[in-house]
């Protein structure tokens, strides 16, 4: 009885170790990925006028919603760039490429759905409310990706709701500073929840400066928060949203599936 029991605790701890090493391989698989320069070009056509470093930044922020996705599987992430949800775009189109990426970094594909249209009767600043709070979970998954890459902010905002207004986007999505605050002091209000040794620094933030949004480390928690208000993925993979619903004013995301 004894050996049975040893050998179901040692096969136990083999499992939990192999995916233990299969996420770690995902992770750095993730952080040293390097973008075919071909998306780049597909970019280029429709916004003719970005810097290289507008682009670089934008592959950055693809990272960081693909590593977002790595934390958070079973949520379903809105994209908050339009810049970022267009280089996205490019590389579903070279389709073996995306497919062989999506398996070694997640083991399953990871889908692009259309927008979710507003339910009828629901008044426009009811709608943008939704909106914002669907958007929650996306900033919760950007503000952990800190411990994972360099970049992650940008002034002190998640560089994927950073990044359209930093390329001055023409049809960029924006966000409001208040929209902002409203984001950052729920997920540090989360955080502070989930940590009874939080100190001061990390509590909720709030104000327009941008320096409300800093990176604290302390602040980071556990991954588990980021999908508590989210719904599940589909059964083969995981999957992620735009909306093309208004912000407080501002657009906040928009695109189609793939």
């Amino acid at each position: 009885m004894f050996l049975i029991f040893a050998a179901i605790v040692a096969a136990l701890f083999a499992v939990l170790g192999w995916r233990g090493l299969r996420r770690r391989r995902q992770l750095r698989f993730l952080q040293q990925y390097r973008f075919d320069a071909a998306y780049r070009k597909a970019i280029w056509r429709d916004y003719p006028y970005l810097s290289d470093a507008n682009l670089a930044q934008a592959e950055e922020a693809l990272r960081q919603f693909f590593i977002m996705h790595w934390l958070a599987p079973r949520a379903q992430l809105q994209m908050p760039s339009r810049l970022a949800d267009a280089l996205w775009h490019a590389f579903i189109l070279d389709t073996r490429r995306y497919q062989q990426f999506c398996q070694r970094a997640f083991g399953h594909m990871f889908h692009h759905l259309p927008a979710q249209a507003a339910s009828a009767g629901v008044s426009q600043h009811q709608a943008a409310q939704n909106q914002a709070a669907q958007m929650q979970p996306s900033w919760n998954a950007a503000m952990h990706s800190r411990r994972y890459m360099v970049g992650a902010l940008l002034g002190g905002i998640p560089l994927l709701f950073a990044l359209d207004a930093a390329a001055a986007l023409e049809d960029g999505w924006l966000y409001p500073p208040e929209l902002l605050d409203q984001w950052a002091a729920a997920f540090a209000q989360a955080a502070a929840a989930a940590s009874s040794s939080m100190d001061s620094s990390s509590s909720p933030v709030s104000g327009s400066d941008s320096s409300s949004y800093r990176d604290d480390s302390s602040s980071a928690g556990d991954s588990s928060d980021v999908a508590s208000s989210s719904t599940s993925a589909d059964s083969d993979g995981g999957s992620s949203s735009c909306s093309g619903s208004s912000c407080g004013g501002s657009s906040c995301g928009g695109g189609s599936s793939d």
